[in-house]
């Protein structure tokens, strides 16, 4: 398939876009079954493209789940409002679909990047996964390619996994609080009671934790071995755009907050109003020729509509996730759940300790997030658990960004792949397994003392 090509497909999730959008604004329950019908038209046309294996986990969710909803007699009920729940996901990547473009392009992220990756070699490791989180926060997978020629041939593994590590730990940390990643998106649907703001703070507060304990470790573990080759990546320029940088994410990240406080919508829909025309605008500037402009403005408009088909796998993951959730709720009473918790895990932390253990564990055998949390954030109320919503949340966040780590079929771990040159299956389960077992640890014992202290 021709990716530069406008076809059918692309116009249909544009549509359930700008319905999404509508509906946020005058919701309907003719909105909901029509984002349902062209979620379920856009899969059919474009199941053929998904890779085999990734068809068959989706298909077969999507069965399990049906299955369960059918027994409790809500089948119908669960297939439309999982298909509809899906749409905030979708409306979450075409936001994001579009910040890919300009970040190539900056010279203010240019300036930034070569700060970053002249570091030396005491500092590399710490600065790097700071800067990652910065850039990740707002540019989500766009700034791990903007750091990715630290990664790329190194005649040094060691130096190479360790510098890896650095821009995992920095990108997945940024899960525990950025409204632009797709793990708080799941949360938030996931424990309807919760919102961005009620979360966001203690987010921002475990995220540099997260960030230290993976560079501790690696003081911990490496102090004693000296790499081949420390040397700076790039030659040394001053970073006298860095402020502008500065400036240029923080007014983004402040249009997306006016705009869900404003209107009341909620962050995917913030993000979907405010991407597009924020990208444009940064996008046709960039361009110190006016007659270039319109050129520019057509063209990052006809790449990003036509690339919506490529998005096919995370829409039948998304979807299949939410149906499957769903449906196993419907079969397994809460009461019943809070009971056997109360009989078997009756101290509140433990609960903790056991829901990020039971988390990481499927992440390891390569379930991918999104199902645990929307099964588990169906199955496994916050009254459920006896836990506040956001403790509940944040172990949800922290976990999302730690298991992405370990898991061989993540986006990080195949991302990574593709910069470094190593098999997913490497990274996940041989490179970060010890780092993600001690960054958890005080992951856990951070949100429990936040509970204690807030008691």
């Amino acid at each position: 398939m021709n990716p530069e090509r406008l076809t059918f497909s692309a116009w249909i999730f544009l549509s359930i876009c700008v319905i999404s959008i509508i509906d946020a604004f005058l919701p309907q329950a003719i909105f909901k079954l029509m984002s349902a019908g062209l979620i379920v038209s856009y899969l059919v046309l474009q199941i053929r493209w998904v890779p085999p294996k990734q068809s068959l986990a989706g298909l077969v969710l999507i069965g399990i789940g049906s299955l369960a909803a059918w027994q409790s007699g809500f089948w119908l009920d669960t297939l439309i409002d999982g298909l509809a729940r899906s749409r905030i996901f979708l409306l979450l990547f075409f936001a994001v679909s579009w910040l890919q473009y300009p970040v190539g392009e900056s010279p203010s992220l240019k300036s930034v990047r070569e700060a970053i990756l002249n570091q030396p070699p005491g500092k590399r490791f710490l600065v790097l996964s700071f800067g990652v989180h910065m850039l990740g926060a707002i540019l989500n997978v766009a700034a791990v390619g903007l750091l990715s020629p630290i990664l790329k041939s190194r005649s040094d593994p060691l130096l190479q996994r360790r510098l890896s590590l650095a821009v995992m730990h920095g990108f997945t940390s940024a899960s525990a609080w950025s409204p632009f990643y797709i793990g708080m998106i799941v949360v938030l649907v996931a424990i309807p009671s919760l919102t961005w703001q009620d979360i966001a703070l203690q987010g921002m507060a475990l995220a540099p934790i997260m960030i230290l304990g993976g560079w501790l470790f690696d003081r911990l573990r490496y102090r004693q071995k000296r790499s081949v080759s420390d040397a700076p990546v790039l030659p040394s320029e001053p970073g006298v755009k860095i402020g502008k940088t500065a400036l240029l994410l923080a007014s983004l990240i402040a249009l997306v907050f006016v705009s869900f406080k404003f209107f009341g919508v909620n962050i995917a829909v913030a993000l979907g109003m405010i991407c597009p025309p924020y990208t444009l605008i940064w996008y046709v500037s960039q361009s110190e020729r006016q007659a270039n402009k319109g050129q520019r403005f057509l063209s990052l408009c006809h790449k990003v509509v036509s690339g919506l088909p490529t998005l096919r796998n995370e829409t039948l993951m998304f979807v299949a996730a939410n149906i499957f959730g769903i449906g196993i709720a419907t079969v397994i009473p809460a009461e019943n759940l809070a009971e056997v918790l109360d009989l078997y895990i009756p101290i509140l932390d433990l609960r903790i300790v056991s829901l990020a253990a039971l988390f990481l564990g499927c992440g390891f055998i390569g379930l991918h997030p999104v199902v645990v949390v929307l099964t588990l954030g169906a199955i496994l109320s916050p009254e459920t658990m006896g836990l506040r919503d956001w403790v509940l949340g944040l172990v949800f966040l922290g976990c999302w960004g730690l298991t992405t780590m370990v898991s061989p079929y993540s986006g990080t771990t195949l991302i990574m792949s593709r910069f470094t040159g190593i098999a997913s299956h490497v990274i996940g389960w041989r490179w970060a397994p010890l780092s993600v077992l001690f960054n958890a640890a005080l992951m856990i014992a951070f949100i429990i003392a936040l509970r204690h202290a807030t008691l």
